[in-house]
């Protein structure tokens, strides 16, 4: 019963950390505010109330559509909420916390993964729709990252491999500045991505994406279609679903 009961605040707070990211992904590239302004529909520009925020159920109670101008909304944002639930659902369960007798350490590592999530959610969305990565989404990452690290180190964990990690994220850093390009924030997004998830997920992930981009390759060959691959967001996909299959295996 317990578990049932983590398993409902897990998914309540997926669709919620979903919702939020589905507005990052749409606001981050119009250099507006992610945190202080009100949510407004893209159509007729009129601001949404609670009622109209509530995650997936918002949705279905207004039939697909704004409560003011009646437009259809795009069924990406149930879809994504959906999803981040039953994601966040799942990793949350994997750290099999007893409510009882529930470490800080589970705690607190559920709390990175959870940020690491939506990075890579947001990540994923913005290249999907734009081809680029943005500025601001690799530094937030960079801050997570040396806090994530500053963590480990509290906890004894030993610093090495992480401290070569960390002076070549910086170096990928300072060339980004002097000449950017999608495959140098791409590089640094996966370094970034290195520290959390291990060497194993990062080689497996990347597997996965060569042979993803390979298949999706050849069937727009076979179309005569030519078209520029969002390789961050196929990354960040198949990451998050890597991450959800490694940590329920361990459930």
């Amino acid at each position: 019963m317990l578990k049932f009961i983590l398993a409902i605040i897990y998914f309540i707070i997926g669709t919620l950390l979903g919702s939020f990211c589905t507005l990052a992904v749409y606001r981050i590239p119009l250099k507006e505010d992610i945190t202080h302004k009100r949510s407004f529909c893209p159509n007729c520009n009129h601001k949404l109330n609670f009622l109209d925020l509530i995650p997936v159920w918002s949705y279905i109670f207004l039939g697909g559509k704004c409560r003011y101008c009646k437009k259809p909304i795009r069924a990406r944002y149930i879809i994504l909420e959906l999803l981040s639930g039953i994601a966040f659902m799942v990793f949350g369960l994997s750290f099999d916390i007893d409510l009882y007798n529930t470490q800080i350490t589970d705690l607190i590592f559920i709390l990175f993964g959870m940020i690491y999530l939506c990075v890579f959610e947001i990540t994923a969305g913005i290249d999907f729709e734009n081809k680029k990565f943005e500025k601001g989404v690799l530094n937030f990452e960079l801050i997570i990252t040396i806090i994530y690290m500053l963590y480990l180190c509290i906890l004894g964990v030993n610093m090495y491999r992480y401290i070569i990690y960390f002076i070549i994220i910086l170096g990928m850093f300072i060339f980004r500045r002097i000449k950017p390009s999608y495959t140098l924030d791409l590089i640094t997004y996966l370094l970034l991505a290195l520290v959390y998830i291990g060497t194993k997920t990062m080689f497996l992930t990347i597997i996965v994406t060569l042979f993803a981009i390979a298949l999706k390759n050849i069937i727009d060959i076979s179309n005569k279609q030519e078209k520029k691959y969002a390789i961050g967001g196929i990354f960040s996909v198949i990451l998050i679903i890597n991450l959800v299959i490694q940590n329920y295996s361990l459930i």
